[in-house]
Parts: structure tokens; sequence; C-alpha cells
């Protein structure tokens, strides 16, 4: 690509960041307001129609805007920076947070005094005690509530948003489009005898993906009506010329199959931009760009429709509207995933359907498409194959990690192969699987589950077992009674008091997963299901099991290093050497080390994980095999349960629940992330904290294991540096780690940043398996990253 090229698309880029970056978040009610309307006209219809009527009403009569300079256009709602409200799922969550919203300390959203009224006149009064959050609220296990409101599980997101967490079949819909997969609906439809049982059924489920269908037709034609208006309007010859080819795009797609790169781009964005209206989710993934968009992207190379610069183009301006809108939550998940995060996971890299080499030309530019816009989504990730991939896409990826904007997300693909193997995918389409979200395994337009339906605070397991069930702040005995530490005799007893507290709290989290299943039944999502071949063909929605293959949901484990350092301090003091006793351990706990100096150094100084010490790695594959081996003791009606270690920003608002651990910390502060090592506690280098974390049973722990590591920006100025970064990624791959990303950037830049934010608008960080704009994070968490270890050199040990 030349550089008077570059520089040309470049500009337009840059215009379109920076109104993005310069736009506020905002509360955005049309789509909820046109929803309680379409309810209201269809009371007393089957619930899936209903929700199909309403996606189609809303299809007909949202704001459709083109905004200047656009190449790839649509919008989820109505405002470029909107956070969608679900009414049917979670309007409640407004209404609790009228007064905080606009100044809420995570991802606050601005409510206009308008959009107040629209709330406060037609959406609370008709949705009042319909939702399915008031499901859950009032259904809720009592043990799992409890455990909920004292901080050691975190189970309300999945009753708080839509379905997320998947990857549609945009493959599909793009190759077929909208008439060719309506045209399966209606063969399927023909076949259908209703007279026998359970065909009535499935006779209105499919008339409810035929009115979707007709939505998103009517959806894409209104954009090409509206690009059509502002053409005839429009005097800059070069603008009008740019309005009509949208038009004609929009003319084209998605109703029917594109035919060119552009379209593709732009049938795939009306379709994201469609399921997200249908339901306020996060992650709802693109999966593999780089291959079903290889086809268009080539032929259109072969017959000179298309330069690589001008696709270069239409993938950054993709990219710019990834970025538009932002994820409404209720203020307690947002603690949990700060920043506003979509999580749309986009995947490069890899291998195909065969093993064999996947990475094209498109994978680059998709590389490319990251290291010009250089905004927070969409999350970039990386499947590499340490057998089949070439050197030349690695030094690719990490000339991009160098940037420091915390992409991509860097996946060992044989591991995740693995994953979906022990998910029950064969052989020949998990070579096809995506990440999800953070950094869970996926399958593009067949897989169904929710990948981290709930957190469990591993540090609380460590207090509980040292208070006999007794939570620290609260005084209160909430959790199974395991014993008076100070009757025991040996480390094993410890460690089988602590496997008990997980067996009362994992237990605790599946019979609030299973109230959650049958909830979410309730929500039926047939613009999403449209695109899933088997939900057509057993005229069965995604919520109800239609999909492929449906997997039992995630269960997450947070604050895997205090875990595990906790357990090492206690064996090491108390049992082997000796050199303090469990009351004196106990005593100086319960002080949060306050006059216990001596104590906290033995704490401090014992062994670590994350130093390539087997006195510890072998804790950490002990009881990682153990909490694998209890997750999956449990089925649901759709499957085996799943773990996984993806903290997002769950650490820091866990860490405010748990006291002083026997690893040196003190209260109340952030547990450690994903599987990294505590802050400062790592003195070896990244070889050894690779090592270290791969005693940990990777491929076990199927909906993905995170770890963030934090570099010197000057150790990849060179040329040396990027030769070993890349030694440093394979070694990663060859022992068997599932997952690494990277903050490069200067310690000093950070704490500028929260103390003059204005001036570090567009500063980029990766917080745990998802990049934010660093100003936008509450402090605790920006605390957190910038205590990170920063590692000094790159060696692969």
């Amino acid at each position: 690509m030349s550089r008077g090229a570059q520089s040309g698309y470049m500009e337009r880029v840059n215009r379109l960041k920076k109104r993005v970056l310069e736009t506020r978040p905002e509360m955005d009610l049309e789509n909820a307001r046109i929803l309680t309307e379409g309810f209201k006209e269809t009371e007393g219809e089957p619930l899936v129609l209903r929700k199909a009527k309403a996606f189609h009403k809303q299809c007909q009569e949202k704001t459709v805007k083109i905004w200047d300079d656009e190449l790839i256009v649509g919008c989820s709602g109505s405002k470029m920076r909107g956070g969608i409200l679900c009414a049917d799922t979670c309007w409640s969550v407004l209404n609790e947070e009228l007064e905080t919203i606009n100044e809420r300390r995570y991802d606050p959203f601005y409510l206009k005094p308008e959009d107040r009224r629209i709330f406060e006149e037609e959406i609370r009064p008709y949705w009042l005690g319909k939702s399915t959050y008031e499901e859950w609220l009032a259904q809720i296990p009592e043990d799992t509530r409890i455990l909920r409101d004292y901080g050691v599980i975190y189970i309300n997101r999945k009753a708080v948003r839509g379905w997320g967490e998947t990857t549609a079949g945009y493959e599909w819909l793009i190759r077929e489009g909208v008439s060719g997969i309506q045209k399966q609906v209606e063969e399927r439809k023909a076949a259908l005898d209703i007279t026998k049982p359970g065909d009535y059924e499935n006779d209105y489920y499919l008339n409810a993906l035929l009115i979707v269908s007709e939505g998103l037709k009517t959806l894409g034609e209104r954009y090409a009506l509206e690009a059509e208006k502002l053409a005839a309007a429009e005097e800059n010859p070069q603008r009008k010329k740019e309005l009509l080819e949208i038009a004609e795009v929009c003319h084209q797609v998605p109703a029917n199959p594109a035919r060119t790169f552009r379209e593709s781009l732009q049938s795939f964005y009306f379709y994201q931009t469609a399921i997200f209206m249908e339901q306020n989710a996060a992650s709802y993934n693109p999966g593999r760009m780089d291959q079903y968009l290889w086809p268009y992207y080539h032929a259109d190379l072969e017959a000179g429709r298309l330069t690589s610069e001008e696709a270069q183009e239409l993938l950054d301006c993709l990219w710019v509207k990834f970025s538009e809108p932002c994820l409404f939550q209720d203020a307690v998940t947002a603690e949990f995933a700060a920043g506003y995060p979509m999580f749309q996971n986009v995947c490069v890299g890899g291998v195909d359907s065969s093993g064999r080499n996947a990475v094209n030309d498109l994978s680059y530019l998709i590389l490319q498409a990251t290291m010009d816009v250089r905004l927070y989504q969409p999350s970039l990730s990386v499947r590499y194959s340490l057998a089949k991939n070439p050197n030349s896409f690695l030094r690719k990826v990490v000339e991009l990690i160098r940037l420091g904007t915390g992409f991509p997300a860097f996946h060992n693909g044989d591991i995740g192969i693995r994953m979906l193997l022990n998910k029950g995918i064969p052989l020949k389409e998990a070579f096809n699987w995506n990440p999800c979200g953070c950094v869970e395994t996926n399958l593009e337009g067949r897989l169904r589950q929710y990948t981290a339906l709930a957190d469990i605070n591993l540090g609380s397991i460590v207090e509980f077992t040292l208070l006999d069930g007794r939570n620290r702040k609260s005084g209160d005995y909430i959790s199974v009674r395991t014993g008076n530490p100070l009757d025991f005799k040996t480390y094993d007893e410890f460690s089988t008091a602590v496997k008990k507290q997980i067996e009362y709290v994992t237990r605790a989290v599946v019979k609030g997963s299973h109230v959650i299943d049958e909830i979410g039944m309730h929500r039926p999502v047939p613009a999403l299901s449209l695109t899933f071949k088997e939900c057509i063909e057993k005229a069965e929605d995604y919520a109800w099991g239609g999909a492929k293959y449906n997997v039992g949901n995630g269960i997450i484990l947070i604050g895997v290093a205090d875990l595990i350092n906790s357990l090492a301090a206690v064996r090491h003091i108390v049992f082997e050497t000796k050199q303090a006793t469990m009351e004196q351990l106990l005593t100086a706990l319960d002080a949060d080390f306050a006059g216990h100096d001596d104590i906290r150094k033995l704490c401090l100084d014992s062994p670590k994980y994350g130093n390539d010490d087997p006195l510890v790695d072998d804790i950490a594959g002990e009881m990682f095999t153990f909490i694998a081996d209890e997750i999956e003791k449990y089925s649901s009606k759709f499957g085996r349960m799943t773990p996984g270690i993806l903290p997002v920003s769950g650490n820091t608002p866990f860490g405010l629940e748990v006291g002083a651990l026997p690893s040196g910390r003190r209260a109340w502060n952030p547990l450690a992330d994903g599987v990294s090592p505590s802050g400062g506690t790592d003195l070896n280098g990244p070889g050894a904290v690779l090592k270290s974390v791969a005693n940990i049973p990777h491929d076990r722990f199927v909906q993905g294991t995170l770890l963030n590591m934090k570099v010197e920006p000057e150790l990849l100025s060179t040329e040396n540096g990027i030769i070993q970064m890349m030694a440093l990624l394979k070694s990663m791959c060859s022992l068997g780690v599932f997952h690494v990303q990277f903050n490069v950037i200067d310690q000093e830049k950070l704490l500028q940043a929260q103390k003059n934010p204005d001036e570090y608008r567009g500063l980029l960080v990766r917080v745990a398996g998802y990049t934010a704009y660093f100003v936008e994070l509450g402090k605790d968490v920006q605390d957190e990253i910038i205590g990170r270890t920063v590692q000094h050199g790159i060696s692969a040990g």
C-alpha cells in the first residue's frame, strides 16, 4: 500500500473516529418505545410472533440516519453512541437508575428529559411486572441470592440483557441473502401438516421467521431510499457519487446475495445492527471474517472492481461503525465489565476445515484495519497455529501488539480446537472455532450457550475456609461450615475444606443457572435464529435450544492467583516450615495485618505463582483440575456445565468484598485478573509466567482462559524485541497456554491520563479480555491496571 493512498483514506477515517470520540454515550429509548407499541398491538398472540412483529415494526419505523463521510451505514438505534434499552428483558434496570444514570460511577449514559418522559409515560406503565429480569429476581434460589448479595458470586448479568455470546450465521446470510433464507423457511413451512401435534406451533414459529425476514429487507431498502434522498440534495459531486453507491448497495443487500466485497460488508453490518436491535446484549461476534469475506474480496480483485487500498478503506470504515454502539447494563454489571464494552470479537488466522493454514491476504488487511483505526471495537483476536501459520503473519501480529492498543488477543488455535472437542463438537467443525466475547470459544451459526453465566469469587472461597463459612465483611455465616481451621492438623485437611467450599458455591451457581435457563426460554430471538439453519429445520428458536449444538452454561472463576498463593502460603508457613501457627495467621488476617508486619512478611515471602516454582505450580494444576471436574459434574437441560477463567473487570468489585488473605494481599483490594499472577509477585520474567500458567489445564476450561501481561514500549521498539516477542508467543503455544494479551504502554502515561483525562480521551488499554478507553474506566479498575507487573524483558526463558 502506498503512503499516499493510505493518507488519502485515513483523512476520512480520522474524521469518522473524531466524531465517535467526541460523542457522549446516551440512552436511546426509540427501540423500546416502538417495541412497546408493537406488543400493545399484538396482545393475545404467541410470544414469538409478538416479538417478530415488534421487530418488524422497529425496522419500519426506527430512525434511519446516514452520517457524513460514511461508506458503511446502519445503526441499531437512533443515536450514534446509544445505549439501547431492551424493555421486555430489563426495563426496570433503567427505572432503578433514573436518578443516577447520568452520573453513575461506571459507564454513565446521558438521559435526555424528553426520553425520560417517554420512559415514564409509555414504557414503564406497560412493562411493569413483565420483564425477564423481574422473573429472575422473584425466582432466584435463596442460597444463590445470599451468595450473590455478599459478593461471592455474580449471576445477574444474563437476566439484565439479551442472549449475546454467540456467533450468528453471517456467512450464510451474506451468501444467500434474506430472500434465500426465506425460501428455505417457506419450504419447511410447506412440509407441515398443522393437524398433527406440534406442527401448529411449528407453523407460527416459521411465520415469525418470515416476519423478521421482511423486516430486514425493509430496513435495507429504507437506507437505500435515504441515501438517494441525500444524494439528490448533495452539492459535493464526490459525496453525491458515494451516496448513490450506498443506495445501490442497500437496494441489493441484505435482501439478496452479496455480489461484491462492499456488499458483503454492508450485508453483514445490517444484520449485526438488527440482532443487537432485537436484544441488547454483549458479544455478538463477527467471527472469522477473513474466511467468509475472502471469496468476495478475491473475486473483486480478480475482476478489477476493487483495489486493496479501496478494500482497506471499507474495512476501516466498518471498524469505526463497530465502535459506535455502547452496551447498556445495570450499574453493578457495569463494574464487572466497565468501559461500555460490546465484545464484538473478530478473528483472523488459524486453520481451515481441513486443518490447513487459513491465513490469507484479507487476514493482513483486517490486522491493518485495527492498526489504522485504533478504537476500542471490534475486539480483534488472532487464532495462531504454531505448525501451520507463516512467520510473516506472526510478525504482523507483533507489529500490532507494539502499538499499545491492547489488540490483538492472541489465542493458541490448537487448544481452542480441543476446547470445542470437549464441548462435544466433532473435529471437522471444531477446526472452525472462533473466539467469542473476551476469550470464550464459539462456532458460527451452530452453537448456543451462555459462555459466561456467572462468576465465582475465589478470594471468598479462601476466606470461608479460614472462617468456617463466615463472611469477614459482615460477620454472617453464609456458606457451608467446613470446620474450625485451628483444628486442621495437615495441609490436606485445609485443602479439603477449600474444595468443600468450592463444591457448595458451585452447586448454588448451578441452581441459579437452571432458573435462568427457564427464564431465557421466555425471550425468543427470531431475528438471531434466522441464520441458525437448525432453528429452521426444527422450527425451534435459539432460546429454546434450536441450534445444532447446545452446551451447558459457563461458570467463570475469578481470583486464580489469590487462591493459589493463599494455599501455598498456608502450606508453607503453617504446615511445612511452621514459622507461624494458624491462630497467629488468623489473628493477623482479622487485623488486615495491622500490627502484624512479621506475619505479613512471611506471607509475602512465601512461594508465589508465576515464577516457575513447582512448590506453587503443583497447587495450580491439582486445584484447577478439581474445579474443572466439579463444574463438569453438573448438567442442564442444554448440556454439561462448563468452566472458564475470564474476569473481564470483575476482579476489582469482587476484591472489594474480600478481606486480607494469606497471600499477603490486604483487605478490600482487587483480586488478580484471569490466570495472571498477582501484580508485583512474578519476579522471573515472562517465560517463568508462561511455565507457571501452563500448569492450569487450559483445554479443560472450555470457555477460555485469560492471561494479561504488561510490557514496556521500548522493549518492542527494536528488531530484536520483535523477534523475542515472536519467540515468546511460540513458546506460549508449545506450552499449551490458551491465550495472552498485552498492554504495551508507559506506566507514566497511565498516571498522567488518570490525572488529566481530557487530554487522553483516545488512550486505549487492555482490561481483561477487552479493550476500553482508559479514561472511561472507574478509578479502581484504572489502579488495578496500573498495578500490574511490568515485564522489563521478553525473553521466552
